[in-house]
């Protein structure tokens, strides 16, 4: 079988794996028809696809040792805390199915207050996000600055002229959002098939009834 666009064939012993590249609805659509073994979950489907009697118990979730979160570069101290007290981490944990376990820990109610009345005393200051190519990382990107917006800070998410990027991970001068979490559809035809908590899985290991 040769490889077509958008194909990987690796080979593990007898064991010949196709990696496909297709959008996430795509694959979840194409799991369910039987026609991949592993998919994506969507971001946003996570826990209706739990509670799904046809394919919640095809759902594997892992918790990743990785973080998301804003990467500030050329941002005014005072707008990058601005950013961080007001930053909708529950409505952001809402994605994963852990619910509010997910979220990182939300500065006091008070403090939360303090950075909205202070909005239009910053400095005039656009902030404009750059995602890292991840599908749902620019998802949960549009979310949080959709409700930034709602405060009338001027958060966009752009391709260019960024001054800050939503990233998987952990690095200094990032404002955390949540735990990060992967959920995949795994066929039942599968035996062996984990992932660990930096989000890689071992093929290898993988058999196919």
């Amino acid at each position: 079988m040769r490889a077509r666009a958008g194909e990987v064939i690796v080979r593990r012993g007898p064991l010949r794996i196709v990696f496909r590249e297709v959008e996430p609805h795509r694959g979840a659509v194409l799991f369910r028809r039987g026609r991949l073994d592993e998919a994506p979950v969507p971001v946003g489907d996570i826990r209706a696809a739990l509670d799904d009697a046809t394919v919640g118990d095809a759902v594997h979730v892992t918790s990743l040792a990785a973080v998301d979160g804003l990467r500030v570069s050329r941002l005014p101290q005072s707008v990058r805390d601005a950013l961080a007290a007001t930053a909708a981490r529950r409505d952001y944990a809402q994605l994963v199915p852990e619910d509010l376990d997910a979220a990182m820990p939300s500065p006091p109610a008070r403090v939360f207050r303090a950075a909205r009345d202070g909005v239009h005393g910053l400095p005039s200051t656009p902030v404009r996000i750059r995602v890292e190519r991840d599908p749902a990382l620019a998802y949960g990107a549009s979310l949080l600055a959709a409700s930034w917006r709602d405060l009338d800070l001027d958060v966009h998410v752009v391709r260019h002229g960024a001054n800050a990027t939503f990233v998987r991970g952990s690095a200094a001068g990032t404002i955390p959002i949540a735990r990060a979490v992967d959920a995949r559809f795994v066929s039942p035809r599968v035996s062996g098939w984990r992932e660990n908590m930096r989000g890689i899985v071992e093929y290898a290991r993988v058999r196919v009834r």
